[in-house]
């Protein structure tokens, strides 16, 4: 396989970049992992199965991921459809299991408001560790006789599946939810979606492809994630994703003036800083533009790298999001208007090319004449980091000439932003 995403790895092969998963927690409720197959154009099944979607590497993961968990959950549609049987562990896997303390083999748990189940199936009937079945009170009486001969029956909520008190009652350190897109929507809408683990398979699918992972959940708001890792092999991508915690809130013991004196004490000690002022200039391959950075600095020795932090609110910003690279130009102490050129003035309304001297320079770039001192770095990644993103920098050409030394930033204290922070 090749991993994608973070560019920057060391040797681990794709089973450690898993293996966390059996130690994740949160705390009050299993940690809940969903893991699920698409073709490219979104559709989560063919003709009613994931056979045709799935591959060899994808089985592989699929594999190890239950290998990892302390209970597999699946709702009764995907049983019914993917005709589930036992969970199967190799001998292998159980001792890894067993040396981290769990189980040799994983629980399945079925939800199911309807226990529209085939009781008699080898799910039930051959399962290495009794199935769990999770339902509502209002699931047919005689349905539960059934299922508590078979099975451990949680029993929560109303008309559907109370699935935070279920999980709860789990008594799991780690869940691997595989579906259907109904479960999964349910679970969304609970914030109960600690991962998402995706195969996109290289195949289109066409037709009503459906309402994807998470069948027709509506959201309130989005669920912020970020990519933990990507791999592809033979055309599949594997995804994992991590559910972003929100921003913690200030505490509410803390008096009020003290929360600002902090805060006040932090910006004092920055404006003390005389920070570097840089020239960052961009191009899209349609438009131009360029901007005066003050936060920046290098960010890695070896490989080499290079960060810069952009205003959301620049016309910069814009651009740069569409540029494979960007030029960094470390203007000398007596380039004083042509900073201010650049950060006073808005691309919004005006060329500030028109007014300065440039060429275009190595892969594209846009490189300023009278600046000696540059580098065009690619862009490998980006970070959002509030009103600004920091775009990394893996430095490929660049230019020393004759300097001055550097223009800081009390020598551009008086130039006024072309926009606000």
């Amino acid at each position: 396989m090749r991993r994608l995403v973070p560019r920057a790895v060391d040797d681990r092969d794709v089973e450690s970049a898993y293996a966390d998963v059996a130690t994740s927690r949160v705390e009050g409720r299993p940690y809940v992992v969903v893991n699920m197959v698409s073709s490219a154009d979104g559709a989560i099944s063919f003709e009613g199965r994931t056979k045709d979607l799935s591959s060899e590497a994808d089985r592989f993961v699929f594999h190890y991921l239950r290998s990892l968990v302390d209970v597999i959950l699946v709702g009764a549609q995907t049983v019914r459809a993917e005709h589930y049987g036992p969970p199967r562990i190799s001998d292998e896997r159980q001792a890894e299991r067993m040396a981290r303390g769990q189980a040799a083999v994983p629980r399945i748990a079925v939800v199911s408001a309807s226990l529209d189940l085939d009781w008699g199936s080898r799910m039930f009937t051959e399962s290495p560790t009794r199935p769990m079945v999770l339902t509502c009170p209002s699931a047919p009486a005689d349905q539960l006789d059934v299922a508590r001969a078979v099975a451990d029956v949680i029993v929560t909520g109303d008309a559907r599946v109370d699935l935070p008190a279920a999980l709860a009652a789990l008594d799991a350190g780690v869940v691997l939810c595989e579906g259907g897109p109904t479960l999964n929507g349910l679970l969304a809408t609970d914030d109960l979606i600690d991962e998402l683990c995706v195969t996109i398979a290289p195949a289109l699918v066409g037709g009503d492809v459906g309402a994807g992972l998470l069948g027709r959940a509506h959201l309130p708001d989005l669920l912020p994630m970020r990519v933990l890792h990507a791999f592809e092999d033979g055309g599949d991508l594997f995804l994992r994703y991590r559910r972003v915690a929100e921003p913690r809130a200030v505490s509410p013991t803390a008096p009020v003036e003290q929360r600002a004196g902090t805060v006040d004490a932090f910006h004092a000690v920055m404006a003390d800083i005389d920070y570097p002022m840089l020239i960052v200039t961009a191009t899209d391959g349609h438009d131009r533009s360029g901007c005066l950075v003050g936060f920046a600095g290098q960010s890695s020795i070896a490989p080499p790298r290079f960060t810069v932090w952009i205003s959301k609110k620049n016309h910069t910003y814009r651009v740069a999001c569409g540029a494979d690279v960007l030029t960094v130009h470390f203007p000398s102490r007596e380039q004083h208007d042509l900073a201010a050129l650049f950060g006073e003035q808005t691309g919004d309304e005006i060329d500030k090319f028109a007014s300065a001297s440039w060429h275009g320079g190595p892969h594209g770039s846009v490189v300023l004449d009278d600046v000696t001192r540059w580098f065009v770095g690619r862009v490998t990644e980006t970070l959002d980091g509030g009103d600004h993103v920091a775009f990394l920098l893996e430095p490929i050409d660049g230019a020393v000439g004759p300097w001055s030394g550097q223009l800081g930033f009390r020598a551009v204290h008086d130039i006024e932003p072309g926009h606000p922070a």
